[in-house]
């Protein structure tokens, strides 16, 4: 995993920023146990003019204590965290937080998952291994 983190910050380095004028400023929260990964995380965010990554955390209760305090648009949440999972935290947030979009991400993909977040609240699923390719696509397809 962290030969994966490495290898997209290096890539991440080399790519321009996506023009996109036209959106407002979307804020967002990255929740992530793993270290290496928030950080690559928040490095390909953070290229696009229209984010600002408001909150950083390791696990669902600081989710949880983030939204509570910054109400950002979106969190983007791992699902296998220590103290509370991003299952549990997006349920959490989606009812406590209706207006907060929460999108869960994974190394693990597979219909059930996918289908257990929705069950969840989470307006989307992204894979980990193809995060630049579908974080887009699931912006676009939630409206931001």
């Amino acid at each position: 995993m962290l030969a994966y983190a490495e290898e997209l910050i290096l890539e991440t380095r080399s790519l321009p920023s996506r023009p996109e004028p036209a959106r407002r400023r979307l804020t967002i929260a990255v929740i992530d146990d793993s270290p290496a990964f928030l950080e690559v995380i928040c490095a390909l965010l953070e290229r696009d003019d229209y984010v600002d990554i408001v909150a950083r955390g390791r696990n669902g209760i600081e989710a949880i204590e983030m939204v509570a305090k910054l109400d950002p648009d979106l969190v983007l949440m791992d699902i296998d965290m220590p103290r509370l999972d991003g299952l549990n935290a997006a349920l959490i947030i989606s009812c406590c937080f209706p207006q907060i979009r929460v999108m869960l991400m994974s190394v693990e993909d597979s219909p059930e998952l996918r289908a257990d977040c929705r069950a969840c609240g989470a307006v989307a699923f992204v894979s980990k291994a193809r995060f630049r390719q579908e974080f887009p696509l699931c912006l676009d397809e939630i409206g931001f």
